[in-house]
């Protein structure tokens, strides 16, 4: 039986000669012309003036939290249904976290609760734009300038995307960015920090090496981290972004039909989309109706060769923080991950393949 995955990379364009490159030049660790091309591409790419490379886009996260001085006596606002990684770097910088519930439509902080959790102690909000839809940014950006709060984005999910006709990941002091092997676009894994701030750029650069001197070879001047990016990881992401408009254009075609084929599945409901948003199609979500087990959906999508995602768990429900918190101040998120999963939307799906999983999953609700 053929099995769907749910995520696969796609290596079609420059990724192996480059890479050959890197190996016949011997420069495969953190120094590199690869290391400088991605950053620049991808920084002219939005727009920013500033791009730093980075192992992952939680180590971006970090480091961006630390370059804006967060820590002990801080607060930190973060919605409550996103992948662990900003809430955990909150709280490894230190500072407190403080969970706020999501807009049901957009998944992403609902901005009347992020003004009601605001207290004197509160420094900055960690904004995702979640599987793709931006968050209401208009309304956050003006709650960060009348509390004088940081916004660093997470835009892991979505590369590409736009509200109201501006790139995400050009709003917040700085933008984080995911190139794990399940991203719009990859290079294995890896990260970034996007910024218009001089200042910030060169804080993050030296603390993601070791705290050392941008002046000075060795002088360390903070204490930082070893959070490179490799040559060879960049060289792969110099490449992909090469070819991200194809990549963004095959990814819209699929999500659309997908979005034609669910059209008249009783019992699903495809996540919407607000008008101001321009969309990045990541994983195909979808919410079930009430009377549906998720987790057993997924487990009989499995005997049909489909290999379905549950939608994350709320940030509330991870063991260390379960004493802090209850689900009755998440009701959103806890219903949105109760009942949501995520279908197959690897760039190699064909209108075929989609065929099949929305013909298995009718099968499987009924």
């Amino acid at each position: 039986m053929k099995v769907i995955p749910i995520y696969e990379p796609t290596l079609v364009g420059n990724e192996k000669k480059y890479l050959i490159d890197c190996i016949d030049t011997v420069w495969i660790s953190s120094q590199g012309k690869y290391i400088t091309d991605f950053e620049r591409a991808l920084a002219d790419y939005h727009g920013v003036q500033h791009c730093i490379a980075t192992s992952n886009c939680t180590t971006a996260l970090h480091l961006a939290l630390k370059a804006l001085g967060i820590g002990e006596n801080d607060e930190v606002i973060c919605p409550d249904l996103t992948f662990i990684a900003p809430a955990n770097m909150i709280l490894l910088s230190g500072a407190k976290l403080k969970l706020v519930d999501i807009d049901k439509e957009t998944l992403a902080l609902d901005p009347v609760l992020i003004e009601k959790s605001i207290t004197p102690q509160t420094k900055a909000i960690i904004v995702v734009h979640q599987f793709g839809h931006s968050a209401p940014m208009d309304e956050i950006m003006a709650i960060a300038e009348k509390y004088n709060l940081k916004v660093i984005e997470d835009n892991a999910e979505s590369i590409g995307g736009y509200y109201k006709g501006k790139m995400l990941g050009t709003f917040g002091d700085l933008s984080c960015f995911s190139f794990f092997g399940n991203k719009v676009i990859t290079s294995g894994e890896g990260g970034a920090i996007l910024t218009n701030n001089a200042s910030l750029a060169l804080t993050c650069k030296e603390l993601r090496d070791h705290g050392m001197s941008s002046e000075k070879k060795y002088h360390h001047i903070a204490l930082g981290y070893n959070y490179r990016m490799t040559n060879m990881q960049a060289a792969v992401g110099v490449a992909q972004l090469e070819k991200i408009e194809e990549i963004l254009k095959l990814r819209k075609e699929q999500m659309d039909i997908y979005y034609e084929m669910l059209s008249d599945v009783p019992g699903v409901t495809p996540r919407s989309f607000k008008d101001w948003c321009s969309p990045v199609h990541w994983l195909l979500t979808i919410t079930l109706d009430k009377q549906y087990d998720r987790n057993d959906i997924i487990a009989k999508m499995k005997t049909f060769g489909v290999e379905c995602r549950p939608m994350i768990n709320p940030v509330h429900h991870a063991v260390y923080l379960r004493d802090g918190y209850s689900d009755s101040e998440f009701p959103v998120s806890v219903d949105i991950s109760s009942r949501s999963l995520h279908l197959p939307s690897s760039n190699k799906i064909t209108r075929n393949d989609i065929v099949i999983i929305v013909d298995a999953l009718r099968k499987c609700l009924s």
